[in-house]
């Protein structure tokens, strides 16, 4: 082993999440905006996600867009398809539509055993007032 050491660079992991409208929050659970790269950067004119409340506050959550938009790349079969946060959004709708077809369903179904169990109840009180007036009158 040399005697010299060596230091390797440990990155944190960048802690951040999405919704489902697409909105990046950063590790504060602040919602990030997107601002774009300055003149004296190296990637001048690209945009990046930054916590809304810097330079004031002291959060310096900084993270790419590309980088965001290459995390939602879905690879299939050597091809690659882009998932984009419309489509995540639209499932979700079509996923909510689902069970709420489901739960209307099940209502209609309550309904339609409360309305024969109220109809039973109905010719049963019938009857006994039926055989009561039977009775009276005979």
């Amino acid at each position: 082993m040399s005697s010299s050491s060596t230091s390797c660079l440990i990155r944190r992991p960048r802690l951040f999440k999405v919704d489902l409208d697409g909105n990046v929050y950063c590790h504060h659970d602040i919602l990030a905006v997107i601002r774009v790269a300055g003149l004296k950067s190296q990637r001048h004119g690209e945009e990046f996600y930054g916590c809304s409340h810097w330079p004031r506050g002291d959060c310096k959550f900084f993270l790419w867009k590309q980088d965001v938009d290459n995390m939602f790349l879905e690879r299939s079969y050597g091809t690659s398809t882009t998932v984009t946060f419309k489509d995540m959004k639209i499932k979700n709708l079509e996923l909510q539509n689902q069970l709420l077809i489901e739960e209307n369903n099940n209502l209609k179904a309550m309904r339609f055993d409360r309305k024969m169990k109220s109809k039973k109840l109905y010719v049963l009180t019938f009857l006994i007032a039926s055989a009561i007036l039977f009775y009276l009158w005979n």
